[in-house]
């Protein structure tokens, strides 16, 4: 059997194959924009340290709690609240409005006076939204006093840590 080929179906099949690998070599090029906003940095200040005030203690142990946001102190067991200034920790936050953040401290400290100690136990109402660029927190906690609790000025130190969510 023989087989006829046209010569003009060969040599048109030959030219359709170069123009369409010329045009499949051909570039196209778009230009695409890119950007990003970078936002205020987070920062936090202290408006107020956490204050249990004057307290008195027994042959009994006992505990004197003051509620984030609260300028009280309520005291159970052998303890006695004498008056002083009482204040829970406040804090005010900035940065990118409309941001939402959260805050980390430490779950307990210890209060110290010379050689003697107390566990603090913190607790906060923290996280939040920074409502045009600003919001504000407090940290309260409760005191663990123990029977005969020595006298003295005790007092210790935590971080507050805040972060963009």
């Amino acid at each position: 059997m023989v087989i006829k080929t046209n010569k003009f179906s060969v040599m048109g099949a030959a030219v359709a194959a170069m123009l369409f690998a010329g045009q499949a070599q051909a570039a196209n090029t778009v230009t695409t924009s890119a950007s990003v906003e970078i936002a205020a940095p987070i920062a936090i200040t202290q408006d107020a340290a956490l204050a249990f005030g004057n307290l008195g203690p027994s042959g009994t142990s006992g505990t004197a709690t003051v509620a984030p946001g609260a300028s009280s102190v309520s005291v159970t067991g052998g303890v006695t609240e004498l008056g002083g200034t009482v204040t829970s920790a406040a804090y005010t936050v900035t940065g990118a409005s409309g941001a939402d953040y959260s805050v980390s401290i430490p779950s307990d400290i210890s209060l110290t006076s010379g050689g003697n100690s107390m566990t603090l136990t913190l607790s906060e109402n923290s996280s939040g939204t920074l409502t045009g660029g600003t919001d504000s927190f407090s940290v309260g906690g409760s005191l663990a006093i123990g029977a005969n609790q020595a006298a003295g000025s005790y007092s210790g130190t935590f971080g507050v840590t805040v972060n963009y969510q």
